[in-house]
């Protein structure tokens, strides 16, 4: 379409604004214009997208139960569409369908191997029992020749052999449950360990509170007697009813004991922020080695918390075991990384203390290792 529209006795078009042309129109052309509209188009209205138009008047308001009558009525009225051919009952036009027939299986000529496994070998596996056939399918690795126990009692001495009478078809049976003898309830005495523990006892050096109901004020006398002792190495407290109070008690006395090796509070109602100045307690003296806080009140620690505590632990360079359950994975990564640091270090100071003692650190005799960890017995 040209931009430029001019006629001998007409102005120029193209000066003139579309509302000027517009008015110009008449309605027919603006008709015209409207019927050659894009559909499309989102600028023009939904009402005037459709080339039908309907010029009758309005017949009144919308009726849905009139126009469903109407139209059941219509249908009923209607006369059905004579079919060409009449339908008439039991007779059958065009081909009948037949299913068909099935293949017959064919019966493979039985192959027979001669295969020559040495004299021997044959006067072995033919006076060989079935179990000891059974063991030798299971070294083989033909394990789908077998059932379980048979499988596994072939690959060690250790487990428990197979029934002999299952053979080769047999099913095999659940194995029964080992019944343990049911563990004895937890006798310790609270007020007694408490005693032992301001009397700084040197054969006290485990206290076992484990699913022992402690008040939280015997807690509190228990945790501040321990900063005073120095033969305690070992506190479990797992499932005992401790609580927030008491274990900020028990913080503080962190940071004063410098003999306490293992610590369990497993199982109790410690909040996250508690659980963060705990482990910061330990760092100060890096004695504990084994610290066990899981299952709390609180079944997630938090990002923030999280972080704290990875920094705690990574700022003590003797911890070993930490049991604590970690949300997220960079978190629970750096901390796995930097036990496995400390255990190294660990068992670095182990091989330099027994080189200086005179014995040999390494096994089969050998003297140094090579660059890449391997030993070598040249001198």
């Amino acid at each position: 379409m040209t931009s430029h529209i001019s006629s001998r006795g007409m102005e120029n078009l193209a000066d003139l604004d579309i509302d000027e042309l517009v008015e110009r129109l008449t309605p027919g052309e603006i008709q015209k214009l409207l019927d050659e509209a894009d559909p499309d188009d989102p600028n023009i209205p939904p009402s005037l997208r459709c080339n039908y138009k309907c010029d009758k008047p309005a017949s009144g308001g919308f009726d849905k139960n009139a126009l469903l009558d109407f139209i059941r009525d219509q249908a009923l009225n209607e006369p059905d569409v004579p079919d060409v051919v009449p339908h008439v009952p039991g007779t059958t036009r065009g081909r009948k369908f037949n299913a068909p027939a099935k293949p017959k299986p064919r019966r493979e000529e039985e192959i027979e191997l001669d295969i020559d496994l040495g004299e021997d070998v044959e006067i072995a596996l033919s006076s060989a029992s079935t179990d000891e056939i059974v063991d030798l399918a299971g070294i083989m690795g033909l394990h789908s020749m077998m059932n379980q126990d048979q499988y596994h009692a072939s690959q060690s001495d250790k487990n428990p052999r197979a029934d002999p009478s299952i053979g080769w078809r047999g099913v095999t049976k659940a194995t029964p449950l080992k019944q343990y003898p049911s563990e004895a309830p937890n006798k310790t005495v609270p007020d007694e360990a408490l005693q032992k523990i301001k009397a700084n006892d040197p054969k006290t050096i485990v206290v076992n509170l484990n699913n022992v109901p402690v008040a939280e004020n015997l807690f509190i006398e228990l945790f501040d007697a321990l900063e005073r002792n120095d033969h305690l190495t070992e506190l479990q407290a797992a499932n005992c009813m401790l609580t927030d109070a008491a274990a900020t008690i028990l913080a503080s006395a962190l940071e004063v004991n410098k003999t306490l090796e293992k610590l369990n509070i497993e199982s109790n109602s410690v909040t996250p922020q508690t659980l963060t100045r705990l482990i910061e307690a330990m760092a100060v003296h890096q004695t504990v080695t084994d610290f066990k806080a899981s299952n709390q009140q609180a079944q997630f620690l938090g990002n923030k918390v999280e972080v704290a505590i990875t920094k705690a632990i990574e700022s003590n360079k003797n911890i070993l075991k930490v049991g604590l359950h970690f949300q997220y994975g960079d978190t629970r990564n750096r901390v796995a990384v930097h036990l496995q640091k400390n255990l190294d270090r660990l068992r670095l100071k182990r091989i330099a203390q027994k080189m200086s003692t005179g014995s040999n650190p390494y096994p089969n005799g050998s003297k140094k290792n090579d660059s890449d960890g391997n030993y070598s017995d040249d001198e």
